[in-house]
């Protein structure tokens, strides 16, 4: 991800996704139609956007649950929903390791591996999906189904 906006766009579900978490955009300047007359005189920034960051993990959620990852015109969407720089969206989508940066199944179960997990038996677990659902990451039933570890 690049610290400017792409030339990504949103599908219709993935703006849904984030206007019900955000609301209608009010303008252009915000990801919605353009109107030059309304929009080419003035900007919004400052201190009613930085007051709206909180919503970046509502957003993103919003994106995951609705598209089962977090795609490029997503969070470019979200960036300019919310004056978030691209760079620093996609630094907190990469962070949190139950976002996913590309398709994957719909259900997607999640094994703790870490060293209290390893202790409590969280490799046997794996190895159980790895013989019910094949490799880790790889679909199943159909494109369904995955198992993934996650810190």
């Amino acid at each position: 991800m690049d610290l400017r906006f792409s030339g990504a766009e949103p599908n219709a579900d993935e703006r849904a996704a984030v206007d019900a978490v955000l609301g209608a955009p009010g303008s252009g300047w915000e990801g919605g139609e353009r109107e030059i007359e309304r929009d080419g005189r003035t900007a919004t920034g400052g201190l009613a956007a930085h007051l709206r960051r909180d919503l970046l993990l509502p957003a993103l959620h919003a994106l995951q649950d609705r598209a089962g990852w977090v795609s490029p015109g997503g969070l470019q969407y979200v960036c300019r929903r919310l004056s978030v720089a691209p760079a620093e969206a996609w630094g907190v989508v990469t962070f949190y390791h139950l976002f996913a940066t590309e398709p994957r199944a719909p259900v997607v179960a999640h094994v703790c591996d870490d060293l209290a997990c390893r202790l409590a038996g969280a490799e046997r677990i794996c190895g159980q999906l790895a013989e019910s659902f094949g490799p880790e990451g790889a679909p199943a039933l159909g494109g369904r189904v995955t198992w993934i570890r996650s810190p």
